[in-house]
Parts: C-alpha cells; structure tokens; sequence
C-alpha cells in the first residue's frame, strides 16, 4: 500500500517551509536557489536522524541532475502558497504522485482490503503508453513518485520500462513490495531501471509471526529475493535503497530487535512502523469503531501502539487538515483518479485521466482532473472546515449529496500521514 516510509523521506511536503520568507512575486531565479539552499538544508536535518547513513549520498543522488529542478521548485512553492490560501482551483500541479501499476496481490493480509473486496474494484494492470502520456504532462513538475497502492507492483511486467521512463524527468521514485514475486530477468531490471528506493514489507524475524499477518507468504523467499537485489546492485553503490519495513502488531513485537539485528547483517535499513487498522476503513468508519474491531493487532507496547488506550467514540483520527487534495493525487491502474491513498472502493473516484470522466467528456488531462468539479468541491469543504466558516454546513451537505468520499474526513477525522 501507498503509506510507504520513502514518501516522507522524499517528499519536499516532509520537509514543510514553515519558516521561508520566499515570496513569488520575487525573481523566480532567485527564489528557486534560496529554495534549493533551504530545501537540502531542511532535508539534511530532518531526515538524518531517521538513515543517517544513507542522507548525504542520497542527497547528492537527488540534486546531481539538475534537469528540471527550477520548474519544480516553481511549481512547488506555487503550490505551498495556493495550499496556503486554501484555493479550490490551483495552477499548480501535485508535486507528488501516486501511481498504482496493479492492484493485483498476491498475500491475504487481513487489514488489507484488495483480496477480501474484489468487487469494489476492477483489476488490472495499467499499460506503459497510459504510464507515460501521464508522465509528459506531468513529469516536469513532479518531486517523486510511489510506485504502489493496493497491490504488487512487481506483478506489472512493464514497471522497469515505466520507471525508466519516468527517471528522463528527473524524478525520485519508489514502491513498497512484498517481495515474493521476483524472477531473476525482473531483479535485474528493476535495478537497472534507475528506481531510487525499494521497501519490502516485511514483517516477522521467524515464518511463525511473519505468516500471521501476511498470509500465503513465505519468509525465507523474501530473504533470498532481498538477497537476490542486493547481488544485482553495482558495486559500492547505495542504490537503489532498500529499506526494511516492519509492521509492528501484537504478533511480532516480540520480534522488533531480532528483525533490526537481521536487517542490518543484510545492509538493510530498518522502519518498524505501528501496525493501522484496516486500510479499507479508514475513511468510513469512526476511529473508536476500527480500533474496537481491529484490537487484536494492534500492539501493546506503548512506543509502537498509534492509537491511545483512552479512546472515545468521539475521537477523530486527525482533526488539523488534509494536504492530498492540494499536494498529490493517486492515479489507479486504469487512468482513475482518487483523491488520497485511503479511497478503495472505485465509487469515490474524482475522476479518470486519459480515459473519459464520471460526466462523460473523453480524454480528460491530469490538470483537467486535479480542477475538476468534485476536486474543487473537496478543497472548498476542507477550507471551510479548517477556517470554520459559516458555509460550512451547506457545503458538507452538497458533498455528501454528491458523494464526496471527503465528507467523511470532516465527520471522522482527515487521513494521517
């Protein structure tokens, strides 16, 4: 799924200019270098705590080519100023994207929901001329791309060719896998592809608590395929990254230090990350109701445990804001368009690129789709909510008229990062 660790370790949104006194009617030459002087600076401090090892080479990785940096930079703090200003229609485009290469899995993780519901979403696989007729409009602009949503992306025989593609515009990108799918020829191409960071989800240092929550799985094959990349990668070269991610839940936390000891004999970097509840509720259900359900997985050690013990059903998840709708947007197999990664079900799509949309019109463009109707709508709730204004409440009743999946985040709390 898409809340892989490599989008806040490359994100510039991670790295928020709170404190830039950048103004765009400035020179735009001048504010991208004071910008790119901030930006590494800010990404030096943040992220070094987290991989201290790996910052500076992967700084020097990003910034060595240059190709394209003024315009996203451009872009970039167009779109912090227009998320700012809370504007329903933006000029700017994401600066990240989210782009589902498949959602066809091969596990049967209990919180995940692309197994249990295949009604709620056609499968497929999105064909390279879709992957890049998106890429030229959009390449330019963009900071990074995640590779994955809702399934195995390696199961996507063209993702080698995508991510070349995508790497002429100068763009990070990543996925999260399960790593059980990976014959040979697709280790070495992924490698060769130029993709910047691979997270493999992997979560137990035996098969016993491993096979608990990634069902169907095989520990022993993800180690040897883990080995199987690190063999392909060039000699005293870092990349790609591979990062270890952990799901901590009630049946592996005993596990977390065995697993940490295990990554860093493999090279590894390693992320435990508390285990969520289920990812195809996240977005409709209170989140007093989803911890009640899913409480068997959720840890009890309390440095891993996300959400607290004195839970009320009046709790909301996050009650500040949602920076999807003005930042990035998810792209599904088929050219659809989702507003966040928490949106599954295909009936709460905004729109689709490329492809026709929901009123009928044919070959809508990403910048088309990203000022839609129901995009605009969607900013105009969340500002109204945020600044508390008096429309709020005719604005959440015409959302929830029209199905607006964002409604929910007002009622039960915006998506966490």
């Amino acid at each position: 799924m898409i809340k892989s660790i490599f989008i806040s370790f490359i994100l510039p949104d991670y790295f928020y200019l709170n404190q830039t006194s950048l103004s765009l009617t400035k020179n735009l030459v001048t504010a991208t270098l004071k910008s790119m002087s901030i930006l590494t600076s800010i990404m030096e401090k943040q992220v070094c705590a987290k991989f201290p090892s790996v910052i500076h080479p992967f700084l020097k990785h990003v910034f060595i080519d240059k190709k394209y940096l003024t315009r996203k930079i451009g872009n970039f703090l167009l779109n912090q100023l227009e998320m700012k200003m809370k504007k329903s229609y933006l000029f700017s485009y994401p600066y990240s994207l989210v782009i589902d290469p498949t959602n066809i899995c091969n596990l049967k993780c209990p919180l995940c929901p692309t197994w249990q519901d295949i009604k709620a979403r056609p499968k497929g696989k999105m064909d390279k001329k879709l992957f890049s007729t998106i890429l030229d409009e959009v390449g330019p602009y963009l900071f990074a791309i995640n590779l994955c949503n809702w399934g195995e992306p390696l199961f996507n025989p063209e993702l080698s060719n995508m991510i070349r593609y995508a790497k002429k515009y100068n763009t990070v990108i990543g996925l999260s896998t399960n790593l059980h799918y990976l014959p040979d020829k697709t280790a070495r191409e992924l490698v060769e592809s130029g993709i910047d960071i691979i997270v493999i989800s992997l979560d137990g240092a035996t098969q016993e608590s491993y096979s608990q929550y990634r069902r169907g799985g095989n520990l022993s094959t993800v180690l040897k395929n883990i080995e199987k990349l690190i063999s392909y990668r060039k000699t005293n070269t870092r990349f790609p990254l591979l990062i270890w991610q952990f799901l901590v839940n009630k049946y592996n936390e005993s596990e977390i230090d065995m697993a940490r000891e295990m990554a860093q004999k493999l090279g590894l970097q390693f992320f435990p990350s508390p285990m969520r509840t289920h990812m195809g509720k996240e977005l409709l259900l209170p989140l007093y109701k989803r911890v009640k359900e899913n409480e068997e997985w959720l840890p009890l050690n309390p440095l891993y445990r996300k959400y607290p013990d004195d839970i009320r059903p009046e709790t909301k998840t996050r009650q500040t804001t949602c920076k999807w709708l003005w930042n990035s947007t998810v792209v599904n197999w088929d050219g659809s368009i989702s507003p966040c990664c928490g949106v599954f079900e295909k009936e709460w799509d905004f729109e689709t690129c490329y492809g026709g949309d929901k009123s009928g019109e044919k070959n809508l463009t990403l910048r088309q789709a990203w000022n839609s109707h129901r995009y605009r709508l969607a900013r105009k709730l969340v500002a109204a909510y945020i600044k508390k204004s008096k429309d709020l409440g005719s604005i959440v009743q015409q959302s929830e008229k029209e199905g607006l999946i964002c409604s929910k985040c007002i009622r039960y709390g915006f998506l966490e990062d």
